[in-house]
């Protein structure tokens, strides 16, 4: 099964007072081009849809345009919301978009949901974790003890029934780090102070693919767990960043090949 694997693609976001709509159109229009040369049967979309809560109509419409675009390739679309976007205003309509093959997981409700799709290796599940905060889902688990990002993102995992002996897929949006790897970090995110919102990324180690948003570089985590990485510059800090889609293929279990591929804006950044 393949899949193209996009994050923080905030819709409606200004760069130094100019707005980003023209070239975010303009990225999602290759995107498109990507499905039609790559034909992957999945696109997934870890987080930050919006750069606001309550975007503008502008947005809202670019974004139905987009969604528009990938059900006229009858590719099957899952996405989780981010730390920018309105939980409730994207989870709208979710249930009658399944039915159209876009599964849009905006409210965290308790239960780490899931996306079942067939290939010739048997089935491969996507398991949809949008952004959480530890004050969010402390009344779920009362029996468990959450104080940190980590103990909230651990509790999710635990309740869910997992069986890591078949092929599994996560969708999150967290701020994840691993002992020995410093994470690339750019201006344009929201950055608690002393790195509160840090998870530990070996809690994803069992799954064969975790697909991550919420930094803007792509970049690794360890194994197979990968930010995507915004597909626009947002910021100084990440003109020198060469932006992309991520292309997953996966085979039989532990059967993996990630394929950068590459974006180009109408106007590159320069500082």
């Amino acid at each position: 099964m393949k899949f193209l694997h996009l994050s923080d693609l905030h819709i409606g976001k200004t760069v130094n007072g100019f707005s980003m709509l023209e070239e975010q159109r303009h990225i999602f229009e290759q995107i498109i081009g990507y499905i039609d040369t790559e034909k992957p049967d999945a696109v997934l979309i870890a987080g930050d849809i919006y750069d606001r809560a309550v975007p503008s109509v502008e947005s809202v419409h670019l974004f139905d345009d987009l969604l528009t675009d990938f059900a006229a390739k009858e590719v099957t679309v899952i996405l989780i919301s981010g730390n920018h976007d309105s939980p409730e205003r994207l989870n709208y309509a979710s249930r009658l978009l399944s039915e159209r093959k876009l599964h849009l997981c905006g409210v965290f409700d308790g239960t780490l949901h899931s996306v079942t799709l067939p290939d010739e290796y048997g089935n491969l599940k996507f398991w949809l974790l949008p952004f959480i905060k530890p004050s969010s889902v402390r009344g779920m688990f009362a029996d468990k003890e959450i104080e940190s990002y980590t103990d909230a993102v651990k509790s999710v995992l635990e309740s869910a029934d997992i069986d890591y002996s078949e092929r599994n897929v996560l969708l999150s949006h967290q701020f994840y780090t691993a002992v020995g790897i410093t994470p690339i970090r750019s201006e344009s995110e929201i950055n608690p102070v002393g790195g509160l919102d840090a998870v530990d990324a070996g809690l994803l180690s069992k799954f064969d693919y975790v697909a991550l948003g919420h930094l803007h570089g792509s970049q690794g985590v360890g194994g197979n767990i990968r930010y995507a990485g915004s597909p626009i510059k947002y910021s100084f800090s990440e003109w020198k960043q060469k932006k992309s889609v991520t292309l997953v293929e996966i085979k039989g279990k532990g059967n993996i090949a990630v394929t950068a591929l590459p974006l180009l804006p109408i106007r590159n950044m320069r500082e």
